[in-house]
């Protein structure tokens, strides 16, 4: 009988342990259910271990997408795609008519963006909502929006992440989903409003049995010992617009802090490489798709386009083919802007 050497068993081991790292480990159990889902569907088929073919994967989509949205079918191709790479060795990306069938199906699926806050209704709430009442609320929303924090990431937020400097408050963002630490400021005068301060007097309330935790439940204008859930948390963006007033308040969703900083930083002028930067992302292409075209931006652009400066009158050149300049008639009063080509203009304030 031969006999395997006990290094190569350790070895073995250790490679395995080694390769199980290669999944994310906070969400190892959701990527184990999908190749759970996908074996016990095979073994219906009776197929075996060597059965997962490009054919057998299609087959398998195929399957899927009748139970499921088109919007998690990248979802669960990329879970099963790194388990079968981890365990079977099987690189599935390779898989050009799997990849096809996949993006046509996408084509049919319009995603439901997060709707976003714009700065002048996060001003407006910040100023307006009673303290009493939202404080909680309004802290969730200058540090959700400030950081373009995530839900999960205000929710488990530690009281030694946010520090006082002063002038402005610095936060810690140590745990991210991408594992990357963040960390941004929160200005004196943000949003229009003493937000540091307020964000000091909520500070001021917490009792002194509380955790580590920063986010306590607040009730009456005080605060209790007992720690803020992601689902409260993610409902901050939906109570702001609910009491703003905002249709079908529900749709305003936690994800929409996000949104709102990727969509505020790139109308103050932001390039993509500063917005991916404070946000966190890696991709170009994700990081552009949470920024939404609003409202306050569509109309400086069409202000740009559509309307021009009334400092004098345009007037235009003897040819064509030159370009027409504008003429200041009458310095420091409005004039009516005018194009005239080919004609001889005669500058009198008196004539008509």
């Amino acid at each position: 009988m031969l006999k395997v050497s006990p290094f190569l068993l350790k070895s073995s081991k250790e490679a395995q342990e080694a390769t199980l790292r290669l999944l994310p480990a906070k969400r190892k159990h959701v990527y184990e259910k999908e190749m759970v889902e996908f074996d016990n569907w095979r073994k219906k088929r009776g197929l075996g271990e060597g059965a997962i073919t490009e054919e057998v994967l299609l087959a398998y989509f195929f399957n899927v997408e009748k139970h499921f949205a088109a919007s998690s079918m990248w979802t669960k191709y990329s879970m099963l795609k790194s388990m079968l790479k981890v365990h079977k060795g099987i690189d599935i990306s390779k898989y050009g008519k799997l990849t096809s069938y996949l993006k046509v199906g996408s084509r049919k699926y319009k995603t439901k963006k997060a709707k976003i806050l714009e700065r002048y209704q996060i001003e407006e709430f910040l100023k307006k909502a009673p303290d009493v009442e939202y404080l909680q609320v309004k802290v969730a929303l200058i540090l959700g929006v400030a950081g373009a924090c995530r839900c999960n990431e205000l929710t488990f937020l530690d009281i030694s992440d946010v520090q006082d400097k002063g002038s402005y408050l610095y936060v810690l963002i140590p745990d991210t989903k991408k594992n990357i630490s963040r960390s941004f400021t929160v200005m004196e005068e943000a949003f229009s409003v003493s937000a540091v301060e307020m964000c000091r007097k909520y500070i001021r309330l917490r009792p002194k049995a509380a955790g580590r935790r920063f986010f306590l439940r607040y009730v009456d204008g005080k605060c209790t010992t007992q720690h803020v859930g992601i689902n409260t948390i993610s409902k901050t963006f939906s109570k702001v617009a609910s009491f703003l007033g905002l249709p079908d308040p529900e749709s305003f969703t936690g994800h929409g802090m996000r949104r709102s900083l990727a969509t505020l930083l790139a109308n103050a002028g932001g390039d993509i490489t500063t917005v991916k930067r404070h946000g966190g992302w890696k991709s170009t292409t994700v990081a552009e798709n949470y920024i939404e075209e609003s409202l306050s931006s569509k109309m400086a652009i069409a202000e740009k386009i559509q309307v021009l400066p009334n400092v004098g009158e345009v007037v235009g050149p003897s040819s064509t083919s030159e370009t027409p300049h504008r003429v200041n008639l009458n310095p420091g009063q409005n004039n009516k802007v005018v194009f005239e080509l080919n004609v001889n203009v005669n500058i009198n304030n008196n004539s008509k």
